[in-house]
Protein backbone atom coordinates (compact mmCIF):
# COMPACT_ATOMS: atom_id res chain seq x y z
CA UNK A 1 0.00 0.00 0.00
CA UNK A 2 1.01 3.57 -1.12
CA UNK A 3 2.35 5.90 1.59
CA UNK A 4 1.52 9.14 2.16
CA UNK A 5 3.26 11.39 4.66
CA UNK A 6 1.46 14.30 6.25
CA UNK A 7 3.40 16.98 4.58
CA UNK A 8 3.01 19.56 1.55
CA UNK A 9 3.42 16.22 -0.68
CA UNK A 10 0.40 14.80 1.28
CA UNK A 11 -1.62 18.06 0.91
CA UNK A 12 -0.75 18.04 -3.01
CA UNK A 13 -1.90 14.82 -3.61
CA UNK A 14 -5.16 15.26 -1.41
CA UNK A 15 -6.51 18.10 -2.77
CA UNK A 16 -5.49 17.38 -6.08
CA UNK A 17 -8.38 14.78 -5.69
CA UNK A 18 -10.81 16.17 -4.25
CA UNK A 19 -10.85 19.68 -5.15
CA UNK A 20 -12.18 20.70 -2.02
CA UNK A 21 -12.55 22.20 1.82
CA UNK A 22 -11.51 19.92 4.05
CA UNK A 23 -14.43 19.47 6.84
CA UNK A 24 -14.58 20.98 10.01
CA UNK A 25 -14.99 17.66 11.67
CA UNK A 26 -12.48 15.59 9.98
CA UNK A 27 -8.75 15.62 11.30
CA UNK A 28 -6.20 15.04 9.17
CA UNK A 29 -4.72 11.46 10.50
CA UNK A 30 -8.14 10.61 9.24
CA UNK A 31 -7.68 11.99 5.81
CA UNK A 32 -4.48 10.38 5.17
CA UNK A 33 -6.18 7.16 5.82
CA UNK A 34 -9.13 8.12 3.88
CA UNK A 35 -6.75 9.09 1.19
CA UNK A 36 -4.77 6.00 1.27
CA UNK A 37 -8.22 4.44 1.16
CA UNK A 38 -9.20 6.11 -1.60
CA UNK A 39 -6.05 5.68 -3.87
CA UNK A 40 -5.86 1.58 -3.66
CA UNK A 41 -9.62 1.52 -4.21
CA UNK A 42 -9.77 3.69 -7.50
CA UNK A 43 -7.07 1.58 -8.66
CA UNK A 44 -8.14 -1.69 -7.53
CA UNK A 45 -11.57 -1.09 -9.61
CA UNK A 46 -10.07 -0.06 -12.47
CA UNK A 47 -8.16 -3.36 -12.77
CA UNK A 48 -10.68 -5.56 -11.85
CA UNK A 49 -13.73 -3.80 -13.61
CA UNK A 50 -14.66 -5.95 -16.36
CA UNK A 51 -16.20 -2.77 -17.73
CA UNK A 52 -14.30 -0.14 -16.35
CA UNK A 53 -16.53 2.87 -14.91
CA UNK A 54 -14.87 6.03 -16.73
CA UNK A 55 -13.33 7.75 -13.70
CA UNK A 56 -12.09 11.16 -13.46
CA UNK A 57 -7.75 11.12 -13.68
CA UNK A 58 -5.81 11.80 -10.50
CA UNK A 59 -4.09 14.40 -11.19
CA UNK A 60 -3.77 18.53 -11.20
CA UNK A 61 -7.20 19.85 -10.49
CA UNK A 62 -8.59 21.63 -14.02
CA UNK A 63 -9.18 25.04 -13.98
CA UNK A 64 -13.06 24.28 -15.03
CA UNK A 65 -14.39 20.94 -13.44
CA UNK A 66 -16.83 19.34 -15.24
CA UNK A 67 -20.43 18.34 -14.12
CA UNK A 68 -21.09 15.23 -12.82
CA UNK A 69 -22.90 12.86 -15.33
CA UNK A 70 -23.59 9.77 -13.41
CA UNK A 71 -26.92 8.87 -11.27
CA UNK A 72 -27.71 11.33 -8.81
CA UNK A 73 -27.59 9.62 -5.13
CA UNK A 74 -27.55 11.01 -1.53
CA UNK A 75 -25.45 9.78 0.99
CA UNK A 76 -26.66 9.46 5.06
CA UNK A 77 -24.26 9.26 7.45
CA UNK A 78 -23.30 11.10 11.02
CA UNK A 79 -19.84 10.23 10.73
CA UNK A 80 -18.04 12.89 8.49
CA UNK A 81 -15.58 11.02 7.62
CA UNK A 82 -17.60 8.13 5.69
CA UNK A 83 -19.64 10.88 3.38
CA UNK A 84 -16.39 12.31 3.47
CA UNK A 85 -14.89 9.42 1.69
CA UNK A 86 -17.97 8.11 -0.16
CA UNK A 87 -18.30 11.27 -1.64
CA UNK A 88 -14.33 11.75 -3.11
CA UNK A 89 -14.78 8.21 -4.28
CA UNK A 90 -18.31 8.30 -6.18
CA UNK A 91 -17.47 11.53 -7.46
CA UNK A 92 -14.57 10.22 -9.19
CA UNK A 93 -16.75 7.67 -11.24
CA UNK A 94 -18.89 11.07 -11.96
CA UNK A 95 -21.89 10.04 -9.77
CA UNK A 96 -23.61 13.42 -8.51
CA UNK A 97 -23.40 13.13 -4.93
CA UNK A 98 -24.94 15.32 -2.21
CA UNK A 99 -24.47 14.06 1.48
CA UNK A 100 -26.01 14.42 4.76
CA UNK A 101 -25.49 13.92 8.73
CA UNK A 102 -29.04 13.84 9.87
CA UNK A 103 -32.22 12.31 8.65
CA UNK A 104 -34.33 16.16 8.58
CA UNK A 105 -31.68 16.90 6.22
CA UNK A 106 -32.29 13.93 4.23
CA UNK A 107 -35.69 14.01 4.02
CA UNK A 108 -35.43 18.04 3.04
CA UNK A 109 -32.67 17.06 0.12
CA UNK A 110 -34.92 13.83 -0.94
CA UNK A 111 -38.07 15.75 -1.30
CA UNK A 112 -36.44 18.74 -2.89
CA UNK A 113 -34.66 16.21 -5.51
CA UNK A 114 -35.88 12.43 -6.08
CA UNK A 115 -32.42 10.67 -5.96
CA UNK A 116 -32.02 7.46 -8.20
CA UNK A 117 -29.79 5.63 -5.26
CA UNK A 118 -29.66 6.65 -1.24
CA UNK A 119 -26.94 5.11 0.37
CA UNK A 120 -27.54 5.65 4.25
CA UNK A 121 -25.73 4.85 7.83
CA UNK A 122 -28.51 2.73 10.27
CA UNK A 123 -27.15 4.52 13.25
CA UNK A 124 -27.66 7.92 12.42
CA UNK A 125 -27.15 8.16 15.50
CA UNK A 126 -29.75 5.52 16.76
CA UNK A 127 -30.80 2.86 15.13
CA UNK A 128 -34.62 3.95 15.55
CA UNK A 129 -33.74 7.21 13.68
CA UNK A 130 -32.60 5.37 11.08
CA UNK A 131 -35.59 3.06 10.70
CA UNK A 132 -37.45 5.93 10.72
CA UNK A 133 -35.58 7.93 7.87
CA UNK A 134 -35.83 4.31 5.82
CA UNK A 135 -39.34 3.91 6.10
CA UNK A 136 -39.56 7.54 5.04
CA UNK A 137 -37.48 7.31 1.95
CA UNK A 138 -39.63 4.77 0.58
CA UNK A 139 -42.71 5.81 1.53
CA UNK A 140 -41.70 9.33 -0.46
CA UNK A 141 -40.58 7.32 -3.41
CA UNK A 142 -43.48 5.66 -3.61
CA UNK A 143 -45.99 8.84 -3.14
CA UNK A 144 -43.68 10.59 -6.02
CA UNK A 145 -43.87 7.39 -8.53
CA UNK A 146 -40.35 7.15 -8.84
CA UNK A 147 -37.61 4.24 -8.12
CA UNK A 148 -34.87 4.99 -5.79
CA UNK A 149 -32.24 2.13 -4.67
CA UNK A 150 -32.11 2.56 -1.19
CA UNK A 151 -29.67 1.06 0.17
CA UNK A 152 -28.32 0.39 4.02
CA UNK A 153 -24.87 -0.12 5.75
CA UNK A 154 -23.83 -0.45 9.05
CA UNK A 155 -21.40 -1.46 11.71
CA UNK A 156 -23.50 -3.74 13.37
CA UNK A 157 -23.29 -7.57 12.65
CA UNK A 158 -26.70 -8.87 13.94
CA UNK A 159 -28.41 -10.43 12.03
CA UNK A 160 -32.17 -9.26 12.81
CA UNK A 161 -31.06 -5.97 12.00
CA UNK A 162 -30.41 -7.13 8.17
CA UNK A 163 -33.62 -8.58 8.49
CA UNK A 164 -35.50 -5.54 9.70
CA UNK A 165 -34.08 -3.29 6.90
CA UNK A 166 -35.19 -5.78 4.46
CA UNK A 167 -38.78 -5.83 5.86
CA UNK A 168 -39.02 -2.02 5.06
CA UNK A 169 -37.84 -1.82 1.68
CA UNK A 170 -34.60 -1.27 1.91
CA UNK A 171 -32.93 -3.07 -1.82
CA UNK A 172 -29.46 -3.92 -0.15
CA UNK A 173 -27.81 -3.97 3.06
CA UNK A 174 -24.24 -3.94 3.46
CA UNK A 175 -21.71 -4.60 6.62
CA UNK A 176 -19.22 -2.08 7.27
CA UNK A 177 -16.33 -4.89 7.57
CA UNK A 178 -13.14 -5.03 5.84
CA UNK A 179 -13.26 -3.85 2.01
CA UNK A 180 -16.93 -2.37 2.39
CA UNK A 181 -16.05 0.43 0.02
CA UNK A 182 -15.58 -2.23 -2.87
CA UNK A 183 -18.49 -3.69 -1.91
CA UNK A 184 -20.55 -0.88 -1.88
CA UNK A 185 -19.46 0.04 -5.67
CA UNK A 186 -19.76 -3.90 -7.07
CA UNK A 187 -23.19 -3.43 -5.58
CA UNK A 188 -23.89 -0.37 -7.42
CA UNK A 189 -22.36 -1.19 -10.42
CA UNK A 190 -24.50 -4.23 -10.54
CA UNK A 191 -27.68 -2.28 -10.55
CA UNK A 192 -26.35 0.23 -13.18
CA UNK A 193 -25.32 -2.17 -15.56
CA UNK A 194 -27.95 -4.21 -14.95
CA UNK A 195 -30.59 -2.15 -15.39
CA UNK A 196 -32.94 -4.02 -13.88
CA UNK A 197 -35.25 -4.35 -10.54
CA UNK A 198 -33.29 -5.37 -7.83
CA UNK A 199 -34.28 -9.32 -8.07
CA UNK A 200 -31.99 -9.19 -11.13
CA UNK A 201 -29.19 -7.96 -9.71
CA UNK A 202 -26.43 -10.61 -8.32
CA UNK A 203 -24.31 -9.39 -5.41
Amino acid sequence: MATVDLDNEFLELFFNITNTKVPQNVELVDLKKQLINIVETLKELNANSKKPIASKAIGPVQAEEEEPSGPAILIVDDLGVITYQLKVLLSQFDYDVDCSQEIYDAVNKYKKRKYEYVVMDLFIPTEREGFILLTELKKMAVAAGVKTVVGVITASPRKEIEQQCKARGADFFLEKSSDWQKSLFSIMDGYINAGKDKEEVEY
